[in-house]
């Protein structure tokens, strides 16, 4: 890890006024594009959780809501998981205690053990940290009582989700990646239609400290061959594939708006008992496979945050059709869908 601590003079008393002009209006553009994501005029008296894992990203993430704090009258949170993997972990942690300090923010730190949950979960460690992650985030925002949190995703990230649901075979209008706000979760995105080039441009130009991780380098994690072979070559056939990919988020969204108003109904029949969910065979038989196919997403949403494979969810719509009994489908090592008496029903397996 790199690690850099230098301060300029002004950075103690960030705000819009004492950015040059470009700056200033880099960040009201991507404060104005927030506000019209969560659909509101204000941000005023809003309580805002910022993720600070002290790279880059989540660095210019932070000076943006912080020179911006005094015009929009928001109040920030900052909160960081130290995810116990790498030994500069705990470097990462005391680098975003001076950051808060320095800008006089308050701050929430947890420190887990990624690998001990990975292994006990069996899954593999970055989504044991992605969990565990979230996990704390939920927590602040209930302590909290926040508006919203806010991670630092930015359009190469978006570019990186979608090639890695293409690859496991997502079907839309998931394949369009993450979306910029996931009302459920309080979930914002500010930066994602953001190339990552202008947040180190803007971290650069504010000499803001950050940190470098570098298993970002290890080409032995998937998102990192994609990040670092895949992706630069789809840039050089195209160095706009990154506007291309916001376009389908774009549309991905206006057909998931219509898909929720689609799958109403079938939510009016759903049985929820506990860490299970059912719902009777006839009922999803009435409908398109375009809302069934919608609906098995939901379902697997309501027990896991996990990505389903397209074909899996296809051999469950086959049998739902023809009502195969004592079918059973995995989904991860504890999410079953099965179909029994006339009933698809959806559960967390525990004894695993």
């Amino acid at each position: 890890m790199r690690t850099y601590y230098t301060y300029t003079n002004n950075t103690t008393t960030l705000h819009l006024g004492s950015l040059k002009p470009k700056l200033a209006r880099f960040t009201l553009s991507i404060l104005n594009s927030a506000m019209n994501e969560l659909k509101i005029s204000s941000l005023k008296d809003k309580h805002i959780i910022l993720a600070v894992s002290g790279g880059v990203d989540s660095v210019a993430m932070l000076g943006i809501f912080v020179s911006c704090q005094q015009y929009f009258g928001y109040t920030l949170h900052v909160c960081h998981y130290n995810h116990g993997i790498r030994k500069e972990s705990d470097e990462e942690e005391k680098l975003i205690q001076e950051l808060c300090k320095h800008f006089n923010l308050p701050y929430s730190i947890e420190k887990g053990n990624v690998p001990l949950f990975a292994q006990e979960k069996k899954i593999g460690l970055e989504e044991a940290g992605r969990i565990l992650r979230y996990k704390f985030f939920a927590k602040c925002i209930q302590e909290q009582n926040a508006f919203c949190f806010c991670t630092a995703h930015h359009a190469q990230d978006l570019c990186e989700d979608v090639l890695m649901r293409l690859i496991r075979g997502t079907s839309w209008p998931k394949l369009a990646g993450m979306q910029s706000y996931d009302p459920k979760r309080k979930l914002l995105r500010p930066l994602l239609s953001i190339q990552k080039q202008e947040l180190i441009n803007f971290v650069q130009e504010l000499s803001l400290p950050f940190a470098q991780d570098e298993s970002n380098f290890d080409l032995s994690f998937q998102r990192n061959r994609i990040r670092h072979t895949l992706l630069p070559l789809l840039e050089k056939e195209n160095p706009q594939f990154y506007k291309n990919i916001l376009k389908l988020k774009e549309n991905a969204k206006y057909d998931t708006e219509f898909f929720e108003k689609n799958l109403q109904q079938l939510k009016n029949t759903l049985i929820h008992n506990n860490q299970e969910f059912s719902i009777p065979i006839h009922e999803l038989q009435k409908h398109d496979k375009t809302i069934r196919l919608r609906f098995y997403h939901y379902l697997l949403e309501k027990l896991t945050q996990g990505h389903a494979n397209n074909d899996t969810f296809e051999r469950l719509d086959n049998a739902i059709c023809y009502n195969k009994g004592n079918t059973e489908f995995k989904f991860s090592q504890q999410v079953r869908f099965k179909i029994k008496n006339s009933f698809l029903i959806a559960y967390i397996k525990t004894n695993v």
